[in-house]
Formats: C-alpha cells, structure tokens, sequence
C-alpha cells in the first residue's frame, strides 16, 4: 500500500541529466510518495531540465551559484512539515521515506540520517561508515570529532532548517555547506542516525584541488564554531583537533602525490594545532622523502 508522505524531497541538479532520471524514478517509487518532489536545476547546460520535466516533477531553474544554493531555493518553496534532500545522481531504497518520518515521530526529532551505499561507476562498493562506530544520536560534541552524515540520507523538519538559517551559500563553503548546516542543527537539538544504510550515494573521482577546498571549507567553518563557544576549553580543544585532521588528510594525499614539501608544511601546522600519533608517523614519513 502506498502512503502519502507529508515530505518535499529536493533535488539540487548540475549537468546531472546522465543520472537524473534514475534519481527521480526512486523517488516516485517510493512507499511514502512525497507530496511533492523538486528539482532545482543550477544552471545547467545539458538536458537535465528536459529530464525533469518529462519525469513530470516540479522544476525550477536558476543561475549558477552552487548546491548550497539551489538547495535553499527548493526549502524555500516547499510548504510540507518535513523535506528531504536527493543529490541528482544519488537514490533512495524503497522504504527509505516512510522509514525517516516513522523515526522521526516515534523520537519527536527534528532530523534523522542514515549511513549509505557507496557507489563507484556502477559498482556498490559497501557502506559509507562500515569502518567507523557511529551513534543512534549525533551530539555537536561527535560531529566536532568526524561528519558521517550524507547529504542525500538527511530528512528534517522544515522549520527546524530554517531556523538553524538553512544552507550557507558562501562559495568558500561548497563542498561542505551540508556540514556547516548539521553543526549548527546540532546546537539546537541532536540529530538521530539509523546505521542501516537507505541511500545509495555516488562518489566521482576526486581531486588534490578538491580535497584543497575540502580542508578549506571546514577550516572556515571551524574558525566560526570556536566563536561561538567562547571561553569553552572542552570545545576548543575538539575544534582545534578536527582542524587537525583535515590537515593531515590532505598531507596523505600530497605525500601520494610526491609533494611532500608542502605536506610537511600541512603535517607541521596539524602538530602544532594538536599533536597525534598518526601526525607523529606521518612526519617521520615526510622527512625520509627528503
């Protein structure tokens, strides 16, 4: 039996017409029909509005200005109790739907995740967070520690997203405005996680230049956080570990590449922010390369 689900999913969509059609038929499959489903098509310059409107989903079209954007823009114009989040060339399980709304009312949450599947080509490739613990309930406290949250997986209670202020559209922010956004959920009230995976999420391959703005958004991020827990010792400390760990993340990827010159530069300032273990070997490392 199919339900009606009180839920916009939106869907933000850059050139995406080669996957978007796979996106949008799970989402009209599903168990919980959404009341309404949204593609937010981002100046894109391939057939991805054309896909959209034949898959017969309400589509709005806007200049260029990124996910975070195109995001907001379908908050905006929703007008059900919750929305969900589908990047156009990610999908849902079946069930995933009536699953989040029946979590989030047997809770009283305000947001819910899920892990997901991880996709390659057109290969699953396992779990998202398989090699990582992760909570039924992530506190500020665990996401200061590692994001394991997707995206694609995230539904929430509209007002609690406005609220919180929605996306950060800042282009210094792409790639990790989504995190940005669950930190500051998190202030409020914890975000509920299922570790059964309901989403299958399609990873590209990624890039030095993109792993680069990687650590550069959640050092912006970062930096904001600590300004708002001032005089917290316990806070600053986490806050100054994951600036860290991005550091050295992108040191691992460099030193891959041979460029260990400014790996050492990264592994250095990481130290200096807050001495571990993995940076200690990963220094070792750097200088054997000299």
């Amino acid at each position: 039996m199919t339900l009606n689900a009180p839920v916009t999913v939106v869907v933000p969509a850059f050139n995406a017409a080669a996957f978007l059609g796979v996106t949008l038929a799970a989402l009209q499959s599903q168990t919980a029909t959404p009341e309404q489903i949204i593609v937010v098509d981002d100046g894109s310059t391939d057939e991805t509005a054309a896909v959209a409107k034949q898959m017969g989903v309400r589509l709005i079209q806007q200049d260029h200005q990124g996910p975070g954007a195109a995001r907001n823009r379908g908050i905006e114009v929703a007008d059900t109790e919750f929305v969900a989040f589908c990047d156009a060339d990610d999908w849902y399980v079946p069930d995933k739907l009536e699953r989040a709304l029946e979590t989030l009312k047997k809770l009283g949450a305000a947001c819910t995740a899920t892990d997901a599947w991880v996709v390659r080509g057109d290969r699953v490739q396992g779990r998202k967070n398989e090699q990582r613990p992760v909570p039924s309930v992530l506190t500020l406290e665990f996401l200061l520690h590692y994001n394991p949250i997707i995206c694609s997986s995230v539904v929430a209670r509209r007002d609690a997203i406005v609220n919180a202020g929605s996306f950060d559209e800042s282009p210094e922010l792409i790639a990790t405005e989504d995190y940005d956004l669950w930190l500051r959920m998190a202030v409020n009230e914890p975000i509920a996680y299922t570790a059964q995976p309901m989403t299958f999420y399609r990873v590209h391959e990624g890039s030095l230049s993109a792993n680069a703005r990687f650590l550069r958004g959640v050092e912006h991020i970062m930096l904001r956080t600590i300004e708002q827990h001032p005089g917290e010792a316990h806070f600053q400390n986490l806050i100054k570990r994951r600036r860290a760990s991005v550091r050295l993340d992108l040191a691992w990827d460099l030193m891959n590449e041979g460029d260990h010159v400014q790996a050492r530069q990264l592994i250095k300032e990481a130290q200096k922010l807050a001495s571990t273990w993995k940076g200690f070997k990963m220094q070792l490392r750097s200088l054997l390369k000299r």
